[in-house]
């Protein structure tokens, strides 16, 4: 994989590896929370399954803990999702987001407002970022059912926000959702320990999916 991913501060709690695009010609670029950066010290992130299944570079801005709305210190050294954009000509641009918004803001009970926010106001401005870019929003996942995970109270909210962002999706030509609920939920050797994260497995699974969504909407990126 093609990337550099060295980039470290310690300005917060605890260290943050923000990873650092080297690649001038690759034309997939991958935005978003934990989902997508797991795995990527190994080798086996969500970006590693999608170059290998297409033999091309995919220039991964993720990481973990990213929201869509983040300000401040934390925003600048890359939990902002919006602000993950990396300027380029990109074929294709992999997004996703909200679960830690979710948990953040409202506890993932009640969260009515927070999904009108996240729907009708913070993807439509990322979007707007990525321009005429075709773009695969990752949908989440279940529960794996053997244990507990932290995000397990979220999960009727982030069925709910993959429900209107599949909605949102269907007035937008340029935009797809990729639905990975039914690969993964309920199958414990596809997360990781903390039964919030994908395995290598996991993440090879999803990896699959969105590369054959865009091979299916845009072809093999040039």
């Amino acid at each position: 994989m093609r990337i550099k991913a060295v980039l470290a501060t310690c300005a917060l709690a605890g260290c943050v590896i923000i990873p650092e695009a080297t690649d001038r010609d690759a034309r997939i670029l991958a935005m978003g929370d934990s989902i997508i950066a797991w795995n990527r010290g190994a080798g086996a992130s969500v970006s590693d399954a999608v170059e290998a299944r297409l033999g091309e570079s995919v220039v991964d801005a993720s990481v973990a803990g990213a929201k869509l709305r983040q300000g401040g210190l934390r925003g600048a050294v890359g939990f902002s999702i919006p602000d993950q954009y990396r300027e380029g000509d990109w074929d294709a641009v992999i997004l996703n987001g909200g679960g830690n918004d979710l948990l953040g803001a409202c506890g993932c009970n009640g969260c009515d407002a927070v999904l009108d926010r996240l729907v009708r106001a913070d993807y439509p401005a990322v979007l707007a970022r990525l321009g005429d870019a075709q773009v695969f929003i990752l949908g989440y996942y279940g529960i794996a059912g053997d244990r507990r995970g932290e995000f397990d109270e979220c999960e009727d909210d982030l069925i709910e926000l993959e429900r209107r962002l599949t909605r949102l999706a269907d007035t937008r030509p340029n935009v797809t959702v990729v639905q990975i609920r039914d690969a993964i939920t309920g199958k414990p050797a596809l997360y990781d320990n903390d039964r919030i994260h994908p395995s290598p497995a996991g993440s090879a699974i999803i990896g699959d999916r969105i590369a054959r969504a865009l091979v299916a909407n845009i072809g093999p990126a040039r």
